[in-house]
Parts: C-alpha cells; sequence; structure tokens
C-alpha cells in the first residue's frame, strides 16, 4: 500500500471537533476519523518540533536519538534510520512536502519546501503546502512502485494569521477594546512580548501598511479564537487533499496516518501562546489512521500511546515488521491494537520531556502526571518546581497535587528514574536532559518590534 503521514503542527487535540471540542473546528477531518480508527490518547513524549519529529521518525526515544532542544547544534546520528531511509530501502518513492530540513530530509526522494507571506488575515499556509504536496504526488504517481509521502501543514502555529473568512470564525466582539485589559499579561511576558507587539495589532483600515496607526488586541478571547479559526482553515483547505486522494484513485490503497508534533498552549497556565510546558494541552496530540479494508472504519480507542509507536506501527501495516525490528525500534506497533479494536495501550507509563524554552521532565500515566523541574527553567515563567496532577479528576490540570499526595509523587518519580537510568544503561548515552542546553528565551527584539506607545 501506499502511505501517507501527515503533520499538523501544533495541533492539540482538544481543539479538534473530532476530539471533542464543543467548536466544530475540523468537520472533514472529522470525516476521515469516521473512516477509520482514531486514538483518544496519544502523548507526544518529546516536544517541541525537532525532538517531537524526530521520535515519530526513528520510533525512539531521546535516550536513542539525543536530540532534545529545538535548533540545537545537535544532529540525528546517521546510524539511525528515519522511516523514510526505511522505506526507500524497500522500495517505496518517497516524497515530502516539507521544510524542516536537517536529518528530516533523509531518505526523500523527492523533498519540498514551501513557503507564505504572513500578513494580518492573510497567512494562507495550507495552501502553500498543498500546492508543493501536489506537486510531489503527482510525481509519486508517476512511478511504477508505492509511495510514502510525508506532507506537513502549519497552520495553528503562532503567529495566528487566519485569512478571511475563517478570521471572524469563531469570535464576534471588538478585540481592541479599550477597557478589556485581558492581553495586558501576555504583554508583560518578558520572552514573548516582542514578539506579540509584531503581530498582534488591528492595522488601520485606511492605512494598512502604516503600523504606527494600528490598534493593539487586547482581548484574549480574540486570540484564542484565532487559534480555533487558523485549524478551521487548515481543516476546509485540506479538504482539497481528500479530493486528490479520490480523484486520483489513491484512496482505496493508501494509508493515511494523521498527527501533530505537539499542541499548544493558549491562555490555560499562562504560558502565552506557545508550545512550552508539560501540561496536555501540549503533548496530548491527535493520531488518526485511514486505509480501507485493513483499518476499521468508526473505531475510537483509549488505550495510552506515543508518537513513538507510529513508525512501527506504518511499517507494520506495509508487512515490513522485520524492518522496524532491524531498526531497533522502540515503540510498539499499534496494528494489532487497530485490527481488535482493542483499548489496550501499549505503556503505563511514558517519559516526557522539555528542553525548549524550559527544562523539565516527567512521568505520565493513565491517571497521574508528575513534572519534575530541573532548576534551570527561567524564573519569569514562576511556575512551581514540581507538579502533579490527577488528570481523571482535574484534565485542565489546575489543581497541583505535589503537596496534597506526596505519596504519589514519590512513586512516580521513582518509576520515572527506573526508566531513566535502564534507558541510560541500554544506551549508554548520557542523559540529554542534563547534558543539553534550553535553546529559546526570547521571540524577536526590541529593534524589529513596534514600540507600545505607537500602537496604544
Amino acid at each position: 500500500m501506499n502511505v501517507i503521514l501527515i503533520s499538523l503542527d501544533t495541533t492539540r487535540a482538544q481543539s479538534l471537533s473530532c476530539y471533542g471540542y464543543e467548536r466544530l473546528t475540523s468537520p472533514y477531518l472529522d470525516r476521515i476519523a469516521e473512516g477509520g480508527t482514531l486514538f483518544e490518547t496519544c502523548v507526544s513524549p518529546h516536544i517541541p518540533t525537532h525532538p517531537a519529529h524526530t521520535t515519530l521518525f526513528t520510533g525512539k526515544d531521546v535516550f536513542t536519538h539525543q536530540i532534545i532542544t529545538q535548533g540545537g547544534k545537535k544532529n540525528l546520528d546517521e546510524n539511525i534510520p528515519t522511516l523514510a531511509q526505511i522505506m526507500q530501502r524497500h522500495g517505496y518513492f518517497t516524497v515530502a512536502a516539507d521544510n524542516l530540513g536537517r536529518w528530516f530530509s533523509r531518505g526523500f526522494d523527492l523533498y519540498e519546501g514551501y513557503s507564505w507571506t504572513m500578513k494580518y488575515k492573510g497567512a494562507r499556509k495550507a495552501e502553500a503546502v498543498n500546492k508543493t504536496a501536489f506537486k510531489v504526488l503527482d510525481a509519486a504517481r508517476g512511478q511504477d512502485k508505492p509511495f510514502f509521502a510525508f506532507l506537513h501543514y502549519w497552520d495553528p502555529h503562532t503567529p495566528y494569521l487566519p485569512p478571511e473568512p475563517w478570521e471572524r470564525m469563531f469570535y464576534s466582539g471588538d478585540e481592541c477594546d479599550p477597557n478589556n485589559r485581558s492581553m495586558d499579561e501576555v504583554y508583560d511576558c518578558e520572552p514573548f512580548k516582542y514578539y506579540f507587539m509584531n503581530w498582534m495589532f488591528k492595522p488601520d483600515e485606511d492605512d494598512p501598511e502604516d503600523r504606527s496607526k494600528a490598534r493593539l488586541w487586547t482581548d484574549r478571547d480574540y486570540v484564542n479564537a484565532l487559534y480555533d479559526a487558523e485549524i478551521a482553515y487548515m481543516d476546509h483547505t485540506m479538504q482539497q487533499l481528500w479530493t486528490y486522494l479520490d480523484d486520483a484513485g489513491l484512496t482505496e490503497n493508501t494509508l493515511l496516518v494523521v498527527t501533530a508534533d505537539h499542541g499548544e498552549e493558549l491562555d490555560e497556565h499562562k504560558l502565552w501562546y506557545d508550545h512550552h510546558g508539560m501540561y496536555e494541552t501540549n503533548i496530548w496530540v491527535p493520531l488518526i489512521f485511514r486505509h480501507p479494508g485493513s483499518v476499521p472504519s468508526g473505531a475510537r480507542l483509549n488505550g495510552l500511546v506515543t508518537l513513538k509507536d507510529a513508525a512501527p506501527t506504518i511499517l507494520g501495516f506495509c508487512g515490513l515488521e522485520n524492518a522496524a525490528a532491524d531498526a531497533q525500534m522502540e515503540g510498539g506497533s499499534l496494528k494489532q491494537i487497530i485490527q481488535n479494536g482493542s483499548h489496550e495501550g501499549v505503556h503505563e507509563g511514558v517519559y516526557i520531556t522539555e528542553n525548549a524554552w524550559m527544562r523539565k521532565r516527567g512521568w505520565r500515566t493513565d491517571r497521574w502526571k508528575f513534572i519534575e523541574e530541573t532548576g534551570h527553567t527561567p524564573e519569569v515563567y514562576n511556575l512551581s518546581k514540581n507538579e502533579l496532577y490527577d488528570l481523571k479528576a482535574d484534565p485542565g490540570e489546575l489543581n497541583n497535587l505535589i503537596n496534597e499526595r506526596p505519596e504519589i509523587a514519590a512513586q512516580l518519580l521513582a518509576e520515572m528514574w527506573e526508566f531513566i537510568d535502564q534507558r541510560l544503561c541500554e544506551t549508554g548515552l548520557p542523559d540529554p536532559t542534563e547534558e543539553q542546553e534550553i535553546t529559546l528565551r526570547r521571540i524577536g527584539s526590541l529593534e524589529t518590534a513596534v514600540p507600545r506607545n505607537q500602537i496604544l
């Protein structure tokens, strides 16, 4: 079978209507999910983009692939094969519409990028990706062999600039109401203040190019609605992809896998519109498989799975289980779970990390999440040192139980360190959390930002 792996960058599961969100953000993806199998609890264990996609592409964790930072100097070891390289070696024509570059381009016969114009109410990211996607898929269809395609969409990533009419799809108020001060805390967050100054403004309708006449956004509800609007625009645009597959006669013999590298923090924990922190908003991602005949339709499975499991599952559906074993993938194949409609997961506990904006690690089970502060997170975030959440009773992770349930925290900490010690022993490599530095501290600069006194 052909394979199309789609990454919806920065798309959190809880903001998709097929995952129960009250807003209808993803009606077309919902139909794809109805025709396949959806995993209700998929964790991206290592965030953000670079470590997450490395885990997705290799089926390995950070102790093996060692990619734990964003934009760091370390490259993926040449001896670790990516999914594209494995597929290529087994007779697949491999194509990608992507712009990550570096080791993510390994193993592709055709690797094409894209670009778009960044402007208020006009950043048509998904359309740019589609243009490249159709180009590389046309090339793949022209081969006398099956193909593997990776398509990478970026719409919900900051800055949120959905085009009209999606920009007002979930909002009808005045985003610049001077009496609304809900954005004040956002503008006061040092790592992001200049970034928001650059993008979160409403241009003067008579002179949109003159930023000195712009009005600053004041309402957080508007920014939250823009994130949802980005997903809705992306979903609408991707309908063209589903139509393309139907018209090309590819739907029946193509395994479609839809996921995300990580989610996004909006205003839930005062981490303000980016993907830092290891709350469910960031690590809970969609995972959907569809293939008529091989993947049951309309199934929703609630076992605990991770991005590490995607690559061995894809290889399993392609009859390449031995290739996954040869590559020593550490994730588990979900093929039998999917075909049996089982609610069993493949993990009792998941080791989670971030080493980009913060240096934290944790341990997530079906019910509990423990987050450990390693002592290197910038004080500006003003977060608790260690955190413990009961995900069943408190899915929003608003009630830190670290003091109320010390016995649970101690148990999870012990489980986490048992796993860490075992993995360090197995790999013989250093602990990347201890060895590698935080790479992200500030977006934007005073020189490139719009001075606030020119906007208010």
